[in-house]
């Protein structure tokens, strides 16, 4: 009750005040244009006083002004001089009204001069403004203290009743909220039903989440089971790195390379991987993109000193607002070996164990990639079918593998040697400096004519092979392979027609 009268009190007093600025207002504004009524009253006269020069009528009309409450001074001019002016007339002050010509309208023949009186304007404003205010409060007042008495007796109090009792019972439980006689009808009435009915809902919600928190404390108990009994290895990480759970197979992944499983993720597994910055970045990846990530890494396990190889798969959960993300690792060591093993031999020659055309197409294609200028060197053995027709295929297979061996000795280790095809080697050296080709070309030859000794039907033979070398140069030549492969066969079959067991470079 205290509180709806004290609302009530400050209702009072703010309306209050905004009733009497309004009152206020309106009359100072109610002033200002009687002034200028006032003006416009005397503004017949005033003219005939400017047009005629009557400074005796012009005292009047300045009289006759000033003889106004509202009005202080007054002062009439036509365009040249002064016609009459009252006492304490302040032209910075006064309000100017133009007087037209009384027979030429359109003409200006002089002005009225009007300084309010401010003072007793201000003053009889305010004496309205109070009364005003006074009228109403007498009216209003009464009208509001029996406003707030029924609104404590037929709203306040009741609601407070209800508060009350809300306050008292225990979401959840079966209690409920009394609703007196008097006002089951009404709209109190109407508040403690859906009270009552919100508190019905509410222990049902209590009930079925009750039985749900079972459920999922029994369905956790399941899932935890199956998390640290599964075959694969699994780490739960927060996003900050720290581990929050590792199963056994995990455990035992980890221990058996040497990797402490509670250190923080990924830094435990960086420190043995052989591109960290590469995991490091895929780790963080996943996490801002909060997307399945999966990639391979190659570690080195610190107890055997033996390559590892990992497949990690990340994916990313939330859980009350926590981001948490699922490594799931599988030690492929032995797949990625076989494949290494498939992948050599599928670039491998069988015969030679130099580069097949397919591994030499591959490594030439990554340097044309990287823009690496090398030079390219197509080599034909001469004399090499007639060894094939008369002492058969093994002394041919026994010249190849000689002839791969003796090349492989004069081409350095970062550069690369093929047997092409047939009879047909392929070497390419990073570099196009003639010198240098010139070089390794001359022993390439020297090599080549090199006697080779075979054992054929208990007799030892000596034979003898020469070679036609055609030398193309990337990017000189050609900026793709297959146009250097080309340029280099144009120009060994120059050397082919001719002199033979010779070299030369592409010409256009």
């Amino acid at each position: 009750m205290l509180i709806l009268s004290i609302s009530t009190f400050l209702f009072s007093a703010v309306y209050a005040y905004l009733y009497y600025n309004y009152i206020f207002e309106t009359e100072l504004e109610r002033s200002d244009n009687s002034v200028l009524q006032i003006s416009q009253t005397v503004s017949s006269t005033a003219s005939i006083a400017a047009y005629l020069e009557d400074k005796d009528l012009a005292n009047e009309v300045v009289n006759g002004l000033v003889s106004n409450d509202i009005i202080q001074s007054a002062a009439l001019t036509n365009q040249s001089t002064v016609l009459a002016k009252s006492i304490l007339f302040n032209e910075r002050e006064a309000l100017t009204f133009s007087l037209p010509n009384p027979f030429i309208l359109q003409e200006n023949i002089g002005f009225i001069h009007v300084v309010p009186n401010t003072q007793f304007i201000r003053q009889n404003a305010k004496g309205i403004a109070f009364s005003s205010v006074q009228t109403l409060l007498i009216v209003v007042i009464p009208m509001l203290l029996l406003f707030a008495v029924l609104s404590f007796l037929l709203v306040s109090k009741p609601l407070g009743y209800l508060s009350h009792q809300l306050t008292s019972i225990t979401p959840g439980s079966a209690n409920r909220i009394h609703i007196h006689d008097a006002h089951k009808q009404s709209e109190i009435g109407k508040i403690g039903k859906g009270i009552n009915a919100m508190l019905s809902n509410t222990e049902m919600l209590f009930e079925q989440e009750r039985s749900l928190r079972l459920e999922i404390e029994q369905l956790e108990k399941r899932f935890r089971l199956m998390f640290e009994r599964s075959s694969s290895p699994t780490l739960l990480v927060r996003e900050q790195g720290d581990v929050s759970l590792v199963n056994d197979a995990a455990k035992d992944l980890l221990a058996g390379m040497g990797v402490d499983s509670e250190e923080r993720f990924p830094d435990n597994l960086g420190q043995y991987c052989k591109t960290p910055d590469i995991l490091y970045t895929f780790t963080e990846n996943s996490i801002k993109q909060k997307q399945v990530m999966q990639a391979e890494f190659e570690f080195t396990n610190p107890l055997t000193l033996s390559s590892v190889w990992l497949s990690m798969i990340i994916l990313n959960t939330e859980s009350d607002g926590q981001w948490y993300f699922q490594v799931f690792l599988a030690d492929i060591t032995s797949r990625k070996t076989m494949i290494n093993q498939l992948s050599h031999r599928a670039q491998r020659d069988s015969l030679t164990s130099l580069y097949n055309r397919y591994g030499a197409e591959l490594t030439l294609l990554d340097w044309i990639d990287a823009n690496t200028e090398f030079s390219l060197l197509l080599l034909d053995l001469d004399e090499f079918k007639p060894i094939n027709d008369i002492y058969g295929h093994n002394a041919g297979d026994e010249v190849l593998k000689h002839v791969a061996q003796s090349i492989s000795y004069i081409v350095s280790n970062n550069d690369l040697v093929c047997r092409w095809g047939g009879d047909e080697f392929v070497i390419a050296i990073k570099t196009s400096d003639k010198y240098t080709i010139n070089a390794i070309a001359t022993k390439l030859l020297d090599a080549v004519n090199t006697p080779f000794i075979f054992e054929h039907n208990k007799h030892k033979l000596k034979l003898h092979v020469g070679v036609s070398i055609g030398i193309s140069h990337f990017p000189e030549h050609a900026d793709n392979l297959k146009g250097l492969v080309e340029c280099a066969d144009v120009a060994m079959y120059s050397i082919k027609k001719t002199t033979k067991n010779q070299f030369t470079y592409y010409s256009a």
